[in-house]
This record gives structure tokens, sequence and C-alpha cells, in this order.
């Protein structure tokens, strides 16, 4: 029952930070309006409830044991507090349609969030988490796939995106293919399969011209190295493994050309010497990004306090979304909302630093990817696996106030052919 519990959990909050918004209407050979019973998200989030409800008459059947999950009361609290507040802002809201809208989608990323909490309540750490990031690898694999063979056969365009993504989103899932592979490396060796995975994962960010993508990529590796505290031998096979399979894939493979024309373009060109129009000082070229930044801190400085209003940067014509969380939440939601939200940062990062013993290096890594890279793309909802990992990174290491189990041997994995 416990393995079936796992598996289910898994699968949901998977689905879940990977769907996004698609929904059954996009099938229809015309483009037809949006239906949110025919979104995947609203009934992924349903089936998370019916978990959670389980989890509660577990929690009151039994106490916990070692090595189970546990509710981070203190992080549930700062989620309500903080998404309570970000939809309350939509009575001052300029327009209530917009509003409404935003609220359901923040109402669905709270309720997930927390439920999964509930979810997990009393199992085991390791199957929870090898049930997620098993679906989350073999899902993102599958779509790595997809893209090289998109790229291939021409159809790709300039930058790497499938699905109707955007190049963005698949950086960023490509980042969480990375972690994935790490995290099954680290807790079962076999470096041969899943250090390649981990590099062509970076490796296809790349090819996506995403800088923001590829600089959240980096910076999740290194929290995972950092709080997985992977041993110096292990280390150096990864780097050793990595840099073979990346020189690989650009010498020998036609990826290679599409990878030395991303950098060039996107990494070289436009960050390191764009010019501007008509202006003789070299500037970072930002995609337009910065008219939106402009526009969103005008916006929070005219409405400091208490912000404009759930969703009002897109009511009042300013664009779709500032593409920075904390500009969004600046301006919609004031000071007060960027306080709630910095409490809710902190408090995660007191019960990550309190439960460390325990902390799973690649779900941690996840969300600081998706953090940093809320810092130039999406909005609060594209950022929904955030709040999601950063429930499951705290639950799953409350269990850890014992040592975390040793990472496998490398000697001993070589023996046996796992490395």
């Amino acid at each position: 029952m416990s393995w079936i519990r796992c598996t289910g959990l898994g699968f949901i909050s998977a689905l879940y930070v990977l769907a996004g918004r698609w929904g059954l209407h996009r099938l229809a050979s015309t483009e037809a309006e949006p239906d949110p019973f025919l979104e995947l998200r609203l009934w992924i989030v349903m089936g998370g409830l019916v978990l959670a409800s389980v989890g509660l008459v577990h929690r009151a059947h039994r106490a916990a044991r070692p090595g189970e999950t546990q509710p981070d009361t203190r992080l549930t609290k700062a989620l309500l507090l903080f998404f309570g507040y970000m939809c309350t802002s939509a009575l001052w809201a300029p327009d209530a349609g917009f509003a409404l809208s935003k609220v359901y989608d923040l109402t669905l990323v709270v309720v997930m969030s927390v439920g999964f909490g509930l979810a997990a309540i009393r199992q085991p750490t390791g199957r929870v988490l090898d049930a997620f990031w098993g679906v989350v690898v073999a899902a993102t694999a599958v779509l790595a796939l997809t893209g090289v063979r998109q790229l291939l056969g021409g159809g790709g365009g300039a930058r790497l995106a499938v699905l109707g993504g955007g190049p963005n989103v698949f950086a960023r899932l490509m980042g969480m293919l990375s972690l994935g592979a790490l995290y099954f490396w680290s807790r079962r060796g076999q470096a041969w399969l899943w250090i390649p995975m981990a590099a062509t994962g970076v490796l296809l960010a790349l090819l996506t011209g995403s800088r923001g993508g590829t600089a959240s990529i980096l910076v999740a590796i290194a929290i995972f190295l950092g709080v997985a505290r992977i041993p110096l031998r292990r280390l150096a096979l990864l780097a050793l493994l990595a840099t073979a399979a990346s020189v690989a894939v650009i010498t020998l493979s036609p990826l290679g050309k599409a990878l030395t024309q991303s950098m060039e373009e996107r990494f070289l060109r436009l960050t390191l010497k764009y010019e501007g129009h008509g202006d003789s000082e070299s500037k970072v070229y930002l995609s337009g990004r910065e008219s939106l930044y402009a526009a969103g801190y005008d916006l929070a400085l005219r409405n400091p306090v208490a912000g404009a209003g759930l969703a009002a940067f897109p009511a009042l014509g300013l664009g779709v979304y500032p593409h920075n969380i904390f500009l969004e939440v600046f301006c919609e939601g004031g000071a007060l909302g960027l306080a709630f939200l910095a409490w809710l940062l902190l408090t995660f990062a007191h019960s990550a630093f309190r439960g460390r013993r325990g902390l799973d290096g690649a779900t941690t890594g996840a969300a600081v990817l998706v953090l940093v890279g809320s810092q130039s793309s999406g909005d609060l909802y594209d950022s929904r696996a955030l709040f999601l990992l950063m429930v499951m990174s705290t639950c799953t290491s409350a269990a850890g106030e014992e040592p975390a189990r040793p990472l496998p041997d490398l000697y001993s994995t070589t023996a046996h052919g796992a490395t």
C-alpha cells in the first residue's frame, strides 16, 4: 500500500511540475478557448487532494517512524500567509477578470504544495523521492529526445524548444533532467549512465540559448554538490565523465555546430558585445525585458505598500508579466507582498539548515533552479515548482535528523560494473 501511495504521489507531483497550463482543448483542430475543466492541472491537483486526505487519515492512525516524512508546519504557515495575502490583493485589483484568473492559478499552487506535504505523511522518504525523480527523468528524457530530433530535422528554428513551451521552459526542464540524473547517480552509482545524461541536459539547455536557464542550472548543480557532500574522488569522476560526454557530443555529433552557434550568438555576442541602438556603449541584450522591468518598477513605486492589486501588470496593459518573481510580487502586492515572500524563503532556508543532514541535494538544487530562473522568466504560476520543491525538500529532510545514508563507494560499484 505504501509503495502505491508513494508511486502515485511521485507521478502526480512530477506531472504537476511538467504539465504547466496544457489542456485537452489544444488538441482541437481549431484554436479553442481555454477551458479550466479541460486543463490537466486541475485534475492533477484534485488527485493530490485525494492523496492528502489519505495522508491525514494515516497520520491519525499512527505516529511517525524513523526515516518517514514529517510535515513542516512553519513552512506551511508561511506558504498560506504569502498566497493568502496575494489572493487578498485581488480586492483592490484594477480588473476583476484578470484578478480572478490569477486567484485560480495561485489557489492551485498553494493547494498542491500544501497537499503534497499532507499526502507524504508517514511515507518513507526514499520512496517518495525515487518516485518523483523517476517520473521527472523519464518525462524530460523523452522531451530531450524530441528536441534533438526536431533540431536535427531542421524544424527547431534558431533556438531549441519543444511543444510550444519556449526556450526558457525547455531549459528549465533540461535542468530538471540533469538534477534527476545526478539524484540517481548519488544513490545508485552507475556513473556511466547518469553522468552523461546530466551533461546532456546541460548541453541541451545551452542549445536553447536561454542565458537565465543555463545560469540557473549551473547554480543548481553547485547547490547539489554542496548539499549532497559529494566526496572528492566522486567529484573528480563526475567532472571527467561530464567533460568526456560533452566533448563527444560537440565533436562527433551534428549538435556540435548548433551548440557552437548558440554559444557565439546568445552567450558571447548578445551578452558581451551587443551594441545599443545608436549608442557607442556595449550593452547586454535582455530580449526586451528591460522595458518590462522598468514598467513593473514604476508601477510598484506608485503603490509601494500594498501594491496595485493582483494581476495589475497585465490588466494595465504593461505586458503579460514582469519576468521577475520579486518584481511581480512588488508591483502587485507591494512591500507587504515582498515581506511575506521573503519570510517564506527565509523559513525554507531555516528548515533546510535545521534538517541539513537529511536534506536531498537534487531536490534542494531543483528549488534553487526554479528560484534563479524565475528572476528572468515566467510568473508566479510558472514558478509553481519552487513552492512544491520547498515543501518536498523540508518534509523529506525532517525525517533525516539522523545522518544521511552514505553514498555508494566508488570502488565497490566499479567492481560490480556500476561505473
